[in-house]
């Protein structure tokens, strides 16, 4: 079974297997974020809640919506499907270095 999931990560070096690990929990971590933001507050990741000046006034940020915290919700989700290569790396570094 290792020996897929070698053949699958493309690392033979328990050191490549750390650092697919460390890229694989960075990601989830930056998409966990990410949806976890967009959730709490239901606006845009791009301009989440700032006031716009347009000439001799300011523009209200637009109201949160359902359909940005759904999307936060998906990509919460996204990072979870990274933190699971992640896991196997690690252990797939740890077996590696002990056998």
């Amino acid at each position: 079974m290792s020996y897929v999931a070698v053949t699958l990560a493309g690392a033979d070096s328990p050191g490549e297997h750390l650092q697919l690990a460390a890229f694989t929990a960075a990601a989830a971590v930056f998409f966990i974020w990410v949806g976890r933001r967009q959730r709490s507050t239901g606006r845009s990741l791009i301009a989440p809640n700032e006031t716009t000046r347009t000439a001799d006034r300011l523009v209200p940020p637009p109201p949160p919506t359902r359909g940005h915290r759904t999307a936060g919700c998906v990509w919460i989700g996204v990072g979870g499907v990274f933190v699971l290569p992640a896991v196997f790396n690690v252990v797939a570094a740890i077996r590696g270095l002990i056998g």
